[in-house]
């Protein structure tokens, strides 16, 4: 069984998407198709979501990028652009801290370079025993809607139907793992390479405040801060953030051959 899911669309300049806590490549829904109008763009499952069977637990972050690693290699991808979505954003930091030769560059979106303070450390504590005890659903439930700005936005019904696919095991892996992954603040300090930062205004996951500082640190960084938008910058503001990923990648490949920055 492959150990990565995966599905690839277009041709040109490979761009790997990685979704985020409780997704799956389905979360991409609408974005890559239309990304992949211009780039060869790869959308995959993380180990142990939708199609992606799950390693022995516990692990870490950075065992999980190893894996995604390992799968650019058997694919022969040559330096992709990599952008991760809040989780995804903590695997592709990863993915570069381990081997930043294999990837032209990277995405944040909805991410963080920072590890998870004390109060946000107690909160995945919280999780874990809430989901122990009453289940996945309950979870994603009041989960999903916070994600987005609206409340009443029609994504939540496809990300909800998603989130709640996710397996309790699952679940609590991830959870143990983004708590205890390490800060990659001097890792993106010292990196070469193009980095994009994409936040959302009304983020109360990855707060606008946040994403302006740590912007600061990358040496080459582009950052953008999108209106009206919440957590889901792929559905809230679709056709913008497309539009930011795509310059992003153009950008990334003149900077690979020393004409930008």
């Amino acid at each position: 069984m492959e150990e990565i899911y995966f599905k690839k669309l277009g041709k040109g300049l490979p761009v790997i998407l990685i979704h985020g806590f409780c997704e799956t490549h389905e979360i991409w829904r609408g974005f890559y198709e239309k990304l992949a109008e211009k780039f060869e763009v790869w959308v995959i499952d993380l180990p142990g979501f939708g199609g992606s069977p799950l390693p022995m637990v516990p692990f870490s972050i950075h065992e999980i990028s190893e894996k995604i690693l390992n799968w650019i290699d058997r694919r022969g991808i040559h330096q992709p652009i990599v952008i991760g979505h809040s989780l995804g954003g903590y695997v592709a930091l990863a993915m570069a801290k381990r081997d930043e030769n294999k990837i032209a560059g990277l995405g944040l979106f909805h991410s963080t370079p920072y590890p998870d303070s004390d109060e946000r450390k107690a909160n995945r504590d919280r999780v874990i025993e809430f989901v122990n005890k009453n289940g996945v659903v309950p979870f994603v439930d009041t989960l999903v809607p916070g994600l987005f700005y609206n409340n009443k936005h029609p994504a939540i019904l496809l990300t909800s139907e998603i989130a709640r696919k996710t397996q309790k095991k699952t679940l609590l892996a991830y959870t143990v793992a983004m708590r205890d992954r390490p800060s990659s603040v001097g890792f993106l300090e010292d990196f070469e390479k193009p980095v994009l930062v994409l936040g959302g205004e009304k983020d109360t996951v990855i707060p606008m405040e946040s994403v302006e500082e740590f912007s600061r640190l990358a040496k080459k960084c582009t950052v953008h801060v999108l209106k009206d938008t919440a957590h889901m910058a792929m559905f809230e503001m679709r056709d913008e953030a497309i539009t930011i990923v795509a310059d992003f990648v153009l950008k990334s490949n003149l900077a690979s051959q020393g004409l930008l920055f």
